[in-house]
């Protein structure tokens, strides 16, 4: 086209030239020849004359835009243009030797449209609000019409230079927006509607115990973000429901109420919802050892238990003792709590419980306490002949270590204490008459009597 008008140009001047006998005419042409106001334009000149294009030729921008600039030597000259208001932009083209040339641009300002979101959710009804501008403007009565993703809709801009439209696209893509008014450049721009994120839900617990109230936490994200006011429901083996804050917690409280799976579910507007599960399992069992497994009656004594679930000792477990003795304990961290028992003769139930398991017990026995048996050897001494009189304590027939003998009578006093084979040797000198007793004496134990001739 271009080629063209040079060569047209270029055949009037010629003829003008033959006619008239003076200088050659300058032309001047631009791309483009319509620029939007308030936006920089590069604008392409090429200046020709005498059947040529012509290096060298001052253009200036004068009118709505100003600016100026030299030809190159194949006769093109590229300006930024920026017009600050509509109208025309004069063009003049002058070089000696040359008639100067005068043409212009027009100036026509651009609509611009933004829409607020730019991107929406599949199959989700949501207000979108477009701005229609126009050289930072608003502009009243755009035209604004809405296509694409199963959409068809339109309306005019109100004074503030804004339309509001409820949206709900059927279908994924884009959607284009185009703003038309007399006057105005056409704008355009688009929203892009994608498919519902899908949410994901995790939970601080995947089992649970049966009967045994319990707190669990619901986190539900969609793409690794935390989503708010997702609404989180239980079902199945119990239920419950919760709407997550800002970090996408939701506690809930819960009590299962048999073995099985309880259902979770998560939903939230513009969200494809999310599931998981939790188990419900039978309480874990509680096994309870005694240690000793027998205690004497009437004398108060220290009884281990301890308690285990499988492998595991189990703390805070409450021991509580029934029967012939009462009292109760509470385990510590290796699974034992030591409980003093003072029993009368008859049967102990130790029993076992903690929340979360199933109970245990154990039975122990309390006895009535054994009787001592004591012989002195020699059996009889003379008076004013110290003595080494050797004493045996037994319970029937075994030997009773850390009894203690006491020799009382005929002037004697005299106490020792058994060993580990029952026997204890004491030097006796009696000076008096009278008898003289021994009584052999352990806890748990009745005691045994003898006496010493002499």
């Amino acid at each position: 086209m271009i080629g063209g008008l040079i060569a047209g140009f270029a055949f009037s001047s010629l003829v003008s030239a033959m006619v008239m006998g003076d200088a050659p005419q300058l032309y001047i042409v631009s791309t483009p020849n319509n620029v939007s106001v308030g936006k920089v334009t590069n604008v392409k000149f090429l200046a020709f004359g005498n059947g040529g294009a012509v290096s060298k030729v001052n253009i200036t921008l004068g009118g709505a835009a100003i600016g100026n600039g030299t030809t190159d030597q194949d006769g093109y000259l590229i300006l930024p243009v920026n017009a600050t208001s509509r109208g025309t932009i004069n063009l003049t083209a002058n070089k000696n030797g040359f008639k100067n040339s005068t043409t212009y641009i027009t100036a026509t300002p651009e609509l611009d449209i933004t829409a607020t979101p730019a991107s929406i959710t599949t199959g989700t009804a949501i207000f979108v609000t477009f701005l229609v501008t126009g050289v930072g403007k608003p502009v009243s009565d755009a035209l604004v019409n809405i296509s694409g993703a199963g959409v068809e809709l339109e309306g005019l801009t109100d004074s503030a230079g804004q339309i509001i439209k409820q949206i709900n696209a059927p279908s994924t893509g884009k959607i284009t927006i185009k703003a038309v008014k007399n006057g105005y450049v056409s704008g355009s721009t688009s929203v892009t509607s994608s498919s519902q994120p899908v949410l994901s839900i995790s939970t601080s617990q995947n089992t649970v115990t049966v009967n045994t109230p319990v707190y669990v936490v619901f986190t539900v994200t969609a793409g690794g973000s935390p989503v708010r006011d997702a609404t989180v429901e239980i079902s199945g083996t119990a239920s419950g429901s919760a709407v997550t804050n800002s970090d996408g917690n939701a506690i809930i409280q819960f009590t299962s109420v048999s073995e099985g799976t309880i259902s979770v579910s998560a939903s939230a507007t513009g969200y494809a919802g999310g599931s998981s599960t939790i188990t419900s399992s039978g309480a874990p069992a509680l096994s309870l050892a005694a240690n000793p497994a027998s205690v004497i009656a009437g004398m108060p004594s220290y009884v281990v238990f301890t308690v285990t679930s499988g492998s595991n000792f189990i703390n805070e477990a409450l021991v509580t003792i029934t029967g012939a003795a009462s009292g109760n304990g509470v385990t510590n961290q290796n699974g034992q709590a030591i409980v003093l028992v003072n029993s009368t003769a008859g049967t102990i139930t130790a029993t076992v419980s903690k929340q979360g398991y199933s109970s245990a017990s154990v039975g122990l026995s309390a006895t009535g306490a054994s009787t001592l048996s004591v012989s002195a050897n020699p059996s009889n001494i003379s008076n004013g002949v110290p003595t080494y009189v050797t004493f045996t304590v037994k319970s029937g027939s075994n030997a009773v270590s850390g009894a203690t003998v006491s020799v009382s009578g005929g002037g004697i006093t005299a106490d020792g204490m058994t060993n580990s084979a029952g026997q204890v040797t004491l030097q006796l000198n009696t000076l008096s008459a009278g008898t003289i007793n021994v009584v052999a004496r352990k806890a748990g134990h009745n005691d045994a009597t003898t006496t010493l001739t002499h």
